[in-house]
């Protein structure tokens, strides 16, 4: 199973909250059958972000958990219609990091690492806000 497919990718999300995003990816992911259990997903979500925002700049947010909660590895990308505070950052973009506890440290880095490398690029960031389709998206991530 990929890490990202086009049932994973979210374009134009009205959300006003991180709360709202972080469950529409755990949606997103547990229609595709890659959460054991979504509400708990959520929680461990949640509760990372208690700890510390997972705003890293650049206008973009990496959610994330490592936790019993997920079945598979995956991501999911949400572009948001409109930027909202996260933290104490404004985001328009988000990864959501989904990894299996028995996966969580090498994994969980190996995913952080890829996006890091991709989004210092502002034209990679350009061209994401502007892809149209979820297709769009995934090659944009596959370069």
């Amino acid at each position: 199973m990929k890490l990202i497919d086009e049932g994973l990718v979210r374009l134009d999300v009205k959300a006003s909250t991180k709360e709202e995003v972080i469950s529409l990816l755990a949606d997103s992911l547990d229609c595709e059958g890659r959460l054991e259990d979504r509400d708990q997903y959520v929680l461990d979500v949640l509760a990372r972000e208690k700890e510390f925002s997972t705003s890293i700049g650049f206008g973009v947010a990496t959610p994330h958990a490592k936790a019993d909660s997920v079945r598979v590895a995956s991501l999911g990308f949400a572009r948001l219609a409109r930027p909202l505070l996260w933290g104490e950052d404004e985001v328009s973009m988000v990864f959501q990091i989904a990894v299996p506890l028995a996966e969580a440290g090498e994994r969980h880095l190996q995913i952080l690492a890829s996006i890091s490398r991709r989004l210092i690029h502002e034209d990679f960031r350009t061209r994401l806000a502007a892809a149209k389709t979820a297709r769009e998206v995934l090659e944009l991530l596959a370069e």
